[in-house]
C-alpha cells in the first residue's frame, strides 16, 4: 500500500473498523514506513487528549426519543415497512422494488 491510501484509511484503522486483510496491510506499511507510522501515533495521542479533556455526557431520555422520532421522520422513505403479521404466513422485510 502506498502513503496516500494508508492515510485515508487511518481513521478507520484507528477505530479497529478495517476488513482483517486490510488491516493487516496497513500494518504491514506501518512496519516499514516512519511518516505513516507517526501519523498513526499522533492521531492515537490526539484522540486520547481529547477524550481525556471532555468528560462524557449522557443525553437524557427525553432528548434520545425526540431524536429518535426525528430521524424516524426524517428517513421514513429510506427505512423498510414493518412486516405484516400473519398467522399461517411469513413475512420477510425486505423492500419491494416498486415501492
Amino acid at each position: 500500500m502506498r502513503c496516500n491510501k494508508i492515510t485515508e484509511l487511518l481513521d478507520l484503522y484507528i477505530d479497529c473498523e478495517l476488513a482483517e486483510e486490510t488491516r493487516a496491510r496497513v500494518d504491514r506499511h506501518l512496519l516499514r514506513c516512519s511518516e505513516c507510522a507517526f501519523e498513526v501515533r499522533s492521531l492515537e495521542q490526539t484522540r486520547a487528549l481529547l477524550r481525556d479533556a471532555f468528560p462524557s455526557a449522557e443525553s437524557s431520555p427525553a432528548f434520545r426519543e425526540k431524536m429518535a422520532a426525528r430521524l424516524l421522520e426524517e428517513f421514513a422513505d429510506q427505512l423498510r415497512p414493518e412486516p405484516i403479521r400473519s398467522e399461517g404466513q411469513w413475512s420477510l422485510p425486505f423492500l419491494r422494488e416498486n415501492a
